[in-house]
């Protein structure tokens, strides 16, 4: 056995983990004390709080969608391969350049 810096015998193991039972029969809840109820939730998320988190995180969601279409709409690669074969805003991205102002 070896010895801790805290001064405690170690094997050298990590102690099984002892969950507690539930418990079979009903406990009693008092009829003076706090009415709780249990609320499902996911890793500690509940559904008001996950639907509170999914509206901000659409939120920025979309801004940096915003901001990612104008900013990459001045690539020309991007901008005549994908931004223009868009069904509604595609024609807003095309850019065709007249005659008299071709140098070549």
């Amino acid at each position: 056995m070896a010895i801790s810096q805290e001064g405690f015998q170690s094997s050298g193991r990590t102690p099984l983990r002892v969950y507690n039972t539930q418990p079979t029969y009903n406990t009693y809840i008092s009829p003076y004390g706090p009415k709780t109820k249990h609320i499902p939730n996911l890793m500690g998320l509940s559904f008001p709080k996950l639907l509170r988190y999914g509206t901000i995180a659409s939120g920025f969601g979309v801004a940096a969608g915003t901001f990612a279409l104008f900013f990459f709409g001045e690539v020309p690669k991007v901008r005549n391969d994908i931004l223009s074969k868009v069904p509604v805003i595609g024609e807003y991205w095309v850019r065709e350049v007249p005659p008299e102002d071709n140098p070549f």
